[in-house]
């Protein structure tokens, strides 16, 4: 027993000496410093040298860290005894109690023996946290009657870190009535006060919002923000305010328990429970009145509380507060009476005295309408009546005196909701028990214009199917107003849009009536595709009210737009003729069918389909874009000649079609294979090419050689026709029959010719109308300009007679006095418009001795009737009009006169209607009923119209009216306005033309032909073709009147395979408008060689035979002959000629030869000469003779070559201009 507590004794000795070396070897601590949040594998320090161990050891004796709250953060590598960072550190996490230093023990345990060593890490704080206000927001209430230099407390910003990464100064946003003052508490931290700096004002702003920003000491700084709302509270400053001081209310006695006396209002223009009111009855409110009526404390009604009696109390007066539920309540007060009134046994009695109805429902309110009086025969208290009207009624009473009354409109009126009142007026005396009477009374209401129409939609969308008929309607556009009737009465009115000069009342026309809208025109949806526009319906009322809507308008497409076949161009119902070598390989392009449509998408799909093909195995055509193919080669069955009917089809529902017929003729080139020349041998041929070429070229010279001496020996041969000489005369014009002289009308029979001219000169007019038998010749002379038309006589053939002027006298109408002492008028009717009124003196003269007379004037003033037609200055009006106007623009002033005075005198003007192609003439021009001035209502093309031709009509406005007409010819005049279409070859817009020719073409071949149209006048319209580029100009030429492009030689190896012509053709406008096409052509090789490739192969005989010599001799000596003829011909022909004795003397006469023409004649007079200019025309030649000479001078024009200019006149021959000047 001894043995084992001794046993005992020694173990725990040995324990306590074990402690005991343990305590002993922890008691030195090893201090290690770092900043917190290091990265992960950062060395703190070698662990293993500082403790003094060796490192090879240490796996072996098992070094280890002790975990420190669950998580390893550091941890020892046992290779080289370093101490590094396992896990990142937070100082805020790991010391969670704010101080200035934070440490981490740990213990390193190593066996082998066990040493424990303590190490002891500091972590090191830095700024890595942002300060935060513990809210984001911070609300503060603020009186507005809180003073300036009011502190506020603001909860501050928290930051974990410490030392000078903790929070510094706070910072303000900017605003005039806060301010901050940062304090610092015990512990150092730092927090803010806000100080109003100048008072607020709820009124001019109920809230504040300002910005609190926390910043720290850390480098570099962070920051954080909060949010400070200051609503500002209101305080109670405004009393509540009655709508009256006082009150005076009547009631009768024994009132209904619970029934309303007067509901009393005040207000309090302050918010919340400021203005909250509560209604009780101040201390000078009996007790009695207390008992009798309830006050409700929260709306302020007073009722009845118990039965009122009459003789207990007649009048009852309370005082009304009304205290405001704020802080420091504020009240206001007013004083109430209430009258008793007693009952009685006497009817009151009510008398109308006056009533206006009907009235208009717009009366101002407080307007009298009914004046009432009322009584009782009762006395006293029992003789008080009280009159009232339901309080349903937009009417009140109103008191004027004792015991009359006024019914006012209390209200405004509205007939649309209730077009008439019943009135019941009733009167109650005061007695008690009371009694009452009523009387009822009607009040009517006028209608007033006070509703604006309106339309069941603001917007219509109308499908209008185009080719629509004029005058088609498209719906019915109504709207409702709910006046009565003019004020009912709507007027739809279009207002006016313009769309391209086109005015919105020209396209379509609504009934002002009923609202139907119709279409002026027919419409096409290639032209126009929609129309938006407003329609205003408006009232008749005063003022008229109105509104309007929109419409929209769709035209519908309809297939009604036949394919227009562009290419291959040609006249309307022609057949296009082509020419292709025979020789054209399979696949060959022969022609291209290109059509369009105008019509809509779906509808404009073009196919194209054979009508007819001579030959279906030798042509293809696809169906997509009309190209016409080989389908193989030509054979020696084939006919040379192969139709094709070619249609082009719509897509359209039914479809519409248009055809082309392209005739091919096939041709032999003057190419042949090469293997057909092997065929042919290569012995002497007579007939050679250069044989046939010589043998034509000597036949044609030889026929041009006969011909030429023909010709001469005809000229030779002629006799010259003296010319008939012209008989002496005076200012005489002489022409043969058939001859036209300027500005005159020519009319003919089997016997006569008729001729009026007409010259101008200053001092007279020169007019002669002359019937003469048939080849006979005109005599013209000079006559005054006062003289009219007259015929001449046989007498005096060369003299023109005058005829007199013709004076009229309108003798003024007499008036007599006969026996019997009356007035008579005279024999001759009277006529105002030519004496308006008459001063008519009477005289008396007795018969004593010396007669003695009086005398009595009087004025007949004449009143008008309607005798007079207006009467236009013409009959007819021709205006031009040039195309492109805008639309209103004036065209003429058409006006009409009549004599007559006042209505009689006063015209409207009008169009005659009448129809052109459905369209009427009021829809192309307007005029002005009262002055005449005629305008146009649309833009005029001169490719679509070019005259109108109609009536205007001037009425008066007398009864009966009448009235008198003027035709109007308008002339369209054309502009050039159009650019050309160029129509062959055809191409989409703005592309390239490609053609693809043989690089063998010969000389002078169609390459190509451009064809453009102009849709402007004849003179717009001529087209000029020029090349704007040509690659080589040298190769190509173009005609500028036909459009062909030809080659000018053949192509050698140095011209390019691809060539570029740029062609435009120009119009002749002023200025010109043109159009242009690019053409590109390549040019391919062929299977055949040219001939001239062929002369490489050696011929067996000489191209200059002797049969080639022979002929080429002829034909140089027929030549020289043939030109020794032509000069000997212009030799003789230039000899001059012998003097003609055709032409006698004859002073200033013209005188031409038959079948001439003259024309342009121009007269122009002074005090001394006549100018004229005359042209004459015939088939030989042209005369031309610009002669001045003294007045009364005759002409001698005889005929001059064609290509003869001015010449001055000679008496050598009959064929030059004789001019003799006559003297007087």
């Amino acid at each position: 027993m001894e043995g084992w507590e001794m046993s005992q004794f020694w173990r725990y000795v040995t324990v306590l000496m074990f402690f005991s070396a343990i305590l002993d070897t922890a008691s030195s601590v090893t201090h290690y410093s770092i900043p917190e949040e290091m990265e992960e594998g950062s060395v703190v320090a070698n662990l293993a040298s500082d403790l003094g161990l060796d490192v090879k050891t240490l796996s072996r004796r098992k070094m280890r860290l002790d975990i420190i709250s669950n998580k390893k953060y550091l941890d020892i590598n046992k290779e080289t005894g370093e101490l590094y960072i396992l896990e990142k550190m937070d100082r805020e996490f790991l010391c969670s109690v704010k101080t200035s230093t934070c440490f981490i023990k740990m213990e390193v345990i190593i066996e082998n023996p066990v040493r424990i060593f303590n190490i002891e890490i500091e972590i090191v704080d830095i700024n890595d946290n942002t300060p935060q206000f513990r809210r984001d927001a911070i609300h503060l209430d603020i009186s507005e009657s809180t003073a300036a230099g009011e502190r506020f407390s603001l909860s501050n910003a928290v930051d974990p870190d410490i030392g000078s990464n903790s929070i510094k100064t706070y910072y303000l946003s900017e605003n005039d009535h806060f301010g901050i003052e940062i304090q610092t508490g015990r512990d150092g931290s730092k927090f803010a006060d806000l100080i109003l700096k100048m008072p607020l004002d709820r009124e001019k702003q109920a809230s504040h919002n300002l910005i609190l920003t926390a910043v720290d000491g850390g480098v570099p700084a962070r920051s954080g923000t909060a949010s400070i709302i200051v609503r500002v509270l209101d305080t109670n400053d405004n009393a509540p305010q009655f709508d009256k001081d006082s009150y005076t209310i009547n009631l009768i006695e024994n009132a209904p328990i619970g029934s309303l006396v007067v509901k009393l209002n005040a207000t309090d223009k302050d918010e919340g429970s400021n203005s909250d009111i509560l209604y009780s009855y101040s201390l000078y409110t009996s007790e009695k009145t207390q008992q009798t009526f309830s006050l409700n404390p929260d709306n302020g009604e007073i009722r009845v509380k118990e039965m009122i009696n009459y003789e207990d109390f007649r009048i009852y007066d309370m005082e009304i507060i009304a205290t405001d539920k704020g802080a420091n309540s504020l009240s206001g007060k007013c004083k109430v009476k209430i009258l008793i009134t007693d009952m009685n046994d006497n009817h009151p009695e009510i008398s109308i005295k006056s009533f206006t109805s009907p009235v208009k429902e717009d009366v101002p309110v407080n307007t009298v309408i009914a004046v009432v009086s009322v009584s009782d025969k009762d006395s006293g208290e029992n003789g008080q009546v009280d009159i009232y009207i339901s309080d349903d009624l937009p009417f009140a009473l109103k008191g004027s005196s004792d015991n009359y009354y006024e019914l006012l409109v209390s209200e405004p009126l509205d007939r649309e909701k209730v077009p008439e009142y019943d009135i019941t007026i009733t009167v109650t005396d005061r007695g008690n028990p009371p009694l009452s009477d009523n009387e009822t009374i009607t009040l009517e209401l006028l209608d007033v214009n006070d509703n604006v129409p309106q339309f069941p939609q603001t917007f219509y969308t109308i499908p209008v199917m185009e080719n629509n008929a004029p005058g088609a309607l498209l719906s019915s556009l109504t709207a409702i107003d709910p006046d009565l009737h003019e004020n009912q009465y709507l007027v739809y009115f279009i207002i006016e849009k313009e769309i391209v000069n086109t005015s919105m009342s020209m396209l379509f026309s609504i009934n002002p009536e009923n609202g139907n809208l119709y279409a002026l025109k027919t419409f096409d949806y290639e032209i126009e595709k929609e129309f938006l526009f407003h329609i205003e319906a408006r009232d008749s009322g005063v003022p008229p009210l109105s509104s309007n809507m929109t419409v929209h308008i769709i035209i519908m497409d309809q297939n009604d737009n036949m394919p227009l076949i562009v290419s291959p161009w040609r006249a309307h119902g022609s057949v296009v003729e082509e020419k292709i070598p025979r020789s054209t390989d399979k696949g060959t392009l022969i022609a291209k069918v290109i059509a369009i449509d105008s019509d809509s998408v779906h509808n404009s799909r073009i196919k194209y389909q054979f009508l007819h093909n001579t030959d279906a195995t030798l042509f293809s055509l696809d169906q997509y874009n009309g190209e016409i193919r080989t389908m193989r080669m030509f054979s020696y069955r084939d006919s040379r000649h192969q139709q094709l009917v070619v249609i082009a089809k719509d897509n359209g529902e039914p479809a519409l079609s248009a055809t082309v017929t392209i005739k091919l003729s096939t041709v032999e080139t003057a190419l042949k294979t090469y293997a057909d020349m092997t065929e042919v041998p290569l012995g002497y041929d007579i007939f050679s090419d250069l044989n046939l070429y010589l043998v034509i070229g000597l036949g044609s010279v030889s026929f041009l050689l006969l011909i030429t001496i023909l010709v001469t020996i005809v000229l030779k041969c002629q006799k010259t026709k003296p010319s008939k000489a012209a008989p002496p005369c005076r200012n005489s014009v002489i022409s043969e029959r058939n001859s036209t002289i300027a500005d005159s009308t020519l009319v003919s029979n089997d016997a006569y010719w008729y001729s009026l001219f007409l010259a101008e000169t200053r001092k007279g007019k020169l007019v002669v109308r002359q019937p003469v038998p048939k080849g006979a010749r005109y005599i013209v002379s000079s006559i005054p300009r006062s003289t009219g038309l007259t015929e001449t006589s046989d007498s005096a053939a060369s003299t023109l007679q005058k005829t007199p002027m013709v004076i009229i006298s309108i003798a003024m109408t007499d008036f007599q006095i006969s026996y019997r002492r009356k007035v008579h008028k005279g024999s001759e009717p009277l006529d105002r418009e030519k004496v308006p009124e008459y001063d008519i003196t009477i005289t008396v003269t007795d018969r004593g001795n010396p007669p003695l007379s009086d005398n009595e004037t009087i004025t007949l003033e004449l009143l008008d009737v309607n005798d007079n037609i207006p009467q236009f200055p013409q009959t007819f009006y021709t205006i031009p009009v040039m195309e492109n106007n805008a639309p209103g623009a004036l065209l003429s002033s058409l006006t009409a006169i009549d004599p007559d005075l006042h209505e009689n005198q006063y015209l409207v003007y009008f169009i005659i209607e009448k129809e052109i192609v459905n369209t009427s003439m009021s829809m192309l021009f307007s005029i002005n009923p009262e002055n005449g001035n005629l305008y146009a209502l649309k833009t005029f093309d001169y490719e679509i119209e070019k005259e109108f031709l109609f009536h205007i009509e001037a009425r008066d406005s007398g009864v009966p009216p009448l009235s008198s007409n003027v035709t109007v010819h308008i002339i369209i005049m054309d502009q050039n306005d159009n650019t050309p279409l160029i129509v062959s070859p055809w191409r989409a817009h703005g592309s390239v033309v490609e053609e693809k020719i043989p690089r063998s073409t010969d000389k002078g071949t169609l390459i190509a032909k451009v064809i453009a149209i102009d849709s402007d006048s004849v003179h717009n319209s001529r087209i000029t073709y020029q090349f704007l580029h040509n690659t080589d100009a040298t190769l190509f030429s173009l005609d500028q009147y036909n459009g062909e492009i030809r080659t000018m030689r053949m192509f050698s190896y140095r011209d390019s395979r691809h060539q570029q012509l740029v062609v435009i053709a120009k119009d002749n406008g002023e200025p010109a408008l043109s159009a242009t096409v690019t053409i590109k052509l390549s040019t391919v090789e062929t299977a055949l060689k040219t001939y001239a490739d062929m002369t490489e192969v050696p011929l067996g005989y000489d191209i200059f035979s002797d049969l080639n010599l022979y002929l080429v001799i002829g034909l140089g000596s027929v030549s020289f002959l043939l030109l020794i003829t032509i000069f000997v011909t212009i030799v003789l022909k230039c000899q001059k000629t012998k003097p003609s004795k055709a032409a006698p003397s004859c002073r200033n006469s013209v005188i031409s030869e038959r079948n001439s023409t003259i024309a342009d004649s121009t007269l122009v007079s002074n005090d001394a000469y006549w100018y004229s200019l005359f042209l004459a025309e015939t088939r030989k030649g042209k005369l031309v003779v610009r002669q001045p000479v003294p007045k009364g001078a005759r002409y001698i024009v005889s005929s001059i070559p064609r290509s003869t200019g001015l010449t001055e006149t000679s008496d050598s021959a009959a064929s030059t201009l004789q001019v003799r000047t006559a003297t007087r």
